[in-house]
């Protein structure tokens, strides 16, 4: 029953969100929404009994499990920060475009994506049915993809359709992959989740399939070479919206994943495992070569999206799942506050470059402060709990992979922390906005800034349980 909730509470907001004309109406309503979900998303974890409630049929299709509550929670917690965000993001936004004549996506509009983007990735994380599944994933994309334009310039149009037309094409590897797994399983099982992993599945068939759900869900997740869509898509949505895209949406694409890896027989699971593995290795490479040449800040953040996806799924090809969804979770929480401080220093200095941003903790001292603190804790930087899974990591790969796994990660933080280093520092720069609206801005970093003390917090809290019980020192 809670499940259900989750899904059908966002497109019932979405209604009255439709016949509301006032903003600040619009903006309570997609808060009330995220409060909704995620007290729904709680009560999923202390009274799972709840969830029972309701027709077998359904429960064949939607249900929850340790995995899917752990996605639901990181959907649910973006989406509530999100919210929180909006209620001075969006006034803020109106007043600044409509004092330089800009044009901007309507705010309605926005709130009715937000809410149908939602309820498609509460869907997609407690599919029971890899149908269902691929339809909530294709729901995504469709939900979404208007976000993109929510500037109306014609780079954000490109980015958009590049965005659809790249990912309907790996939604279309995904479908044929979907129909090769029912064909694994003889037919006789469907797509059902728990039948297809009781079946003894063809190996052969199988093989085939998960070849191309990688492929088509690996587009959405952003591995490589599949990324192409990331880096506009990202660079020209408004950073409360790339929050969504680069937390919640990479994680439901990972879960289409893992779900075939987890019924994959005995006999083609090494073989599944290690494809997984070189993706996320070629994923990492690349991401760090991007990295080192990228001239836009916003870019760059997708690439490091790009990279920690390949983290993930090699963490996941090796087995440390937990570890994986530690992985999962904390890089989402980081991308909040990269994105929205990145917001706030595009609009103050009216660029995405990076070298025309300098000067900031002169300029923008919060969110400059915040910005190159969530960049070191993205890149590892203890007490940050990526530095934790990154070791844990680089332990398990062994020695050569986990040197190759190390290099690779020192070219990462060498790059985001050059290019971080030099909008920070240097000679201040003239800002594109008056004395006010950069109050409004500093302002703007105070949910981003709580958002790194949690994860901070966290990870010291993280790294000292580790070193108390030996972990850490036997590391090396």
């Amino acid at each position: 029953m809670i499940t259900l909730a989750l899904i059908f509470v966002p497109m019932i907001v979405a209604l009255l969100v439709w016949c509301s004309a006032k903003l600040k109406l619009q903006i309570a309503l997609v808060n009330i929404a995220a409060l909704l979900h995620v007290a729904g998303t709680f009560l999923l974890w202390i009274v799972p009994q709840w969830d029972d409630c309701v027709p077998q049929v359904v429960r064949e299709l939607v249900g929850q499990d340790m995995l899917s509550k752990t996605v639901l929670s990181v959907i649910s917690l973006l989406f509530w920060l999100s919210a929180m965000q909006t209620v001075r993001y969006f006034p803020m936004v109106r007043k600044h475009f409509s004092e330089n004549s800009g044009k901007f996506l309507a705010p309605r509009l926005v709130a009715l994506c937000l809410l149908g983007f939602l309820s498609s990735m509460t869907l997609v994380a407690s599919s029971r049915n890899f149908g269902l599944l691929w339809v909530a994933m294709e729901a995504t994309t469709l939900a979404s993809a208007p976000l993109i334009i929510f500037y109306r310039t014609g780079n954000s149009l490109e980015a958009m359709w590049k965005y659809v037309l790249i990912c309907s094409v790996g939604i279309g590897f995904a479908l044929f992959g979907t129909m090769l797994l029912a064909i694994a399983g003889g037919g006789h099982a469907g797509m059902d989740m728990q039948l297809l992993a009781g079946s003894e599945l063809h190996p052969l068939w199988f093989k085939a399939a998960f070849v191309f759900i990688l492929a088509g869900y690996g587009t959405k997740m952003g591995l490589a070479p599949f990324q192409a869509w990331m880096p506009d898509a990202y660079s020209e949505a408004p950073g409360v919206l790339s929050v969504l895209s680069s937390g919640a949406l990479l994680a439901c694409s990972f879960l289409g994943v893992a779900r075939v890896l987890a019924i994959a027989p005995e006999s083609v699971r090494t073989f599944c495992s290690t494809l997984l593995i070189t993706l996320g290795i070629i994923s990492l490479a690349l991401a760090a070569f991007f990295i080192l040449r990228q001239n836009d800040f916003k870019r760059m953040l997708a690439y490091s999206s790009m990279e920690h996806m390949g983290l993930t799924a090699i963490l996941w090809g090796m087995g440390l799942h937990e570890v994986a969804l530690v992985h999962i979770i904390v890089h989402a929480l980081l991308k909040v506050v990269l994105f929205m401080t990145a917001d706030n220093i595009q609009l103050a200095f009216g660029s995405q470059k990076i070298k025309a941003v300098s000067g900031l903790l002169g300029t923008s001292r919060r969110n400059g402060v915040v910005y190159l603190g969530a960049i070191l804790a993205l890149c590892g930087m203890p007490p940050s709990p990526l530095f934790v899974t990154e070791m844990l990591l680089v332990k398990a790969a062994g020695p050569m992979q986990g040197g190759v796994l190390l290099l690779l990660l020192f070219v990462v933080f060498a790059g985001m922390s050059y290019h971080a280093m030099n909008m920070v520092m240097g000679q201040r720069r003239e800002l594109a906005v008056p004395a006010g609206e950069l109050k409004q801005l500093e302002k703007l970093a105070d949910l981003p800034r709580c958002v790194l003390l949690f994860v901070l917090l966290a990870g010291a809290i993280l790294l000292g349980w580790l070193v108390c019980c030996g972990t850490v020192p036997g590391c090396f």
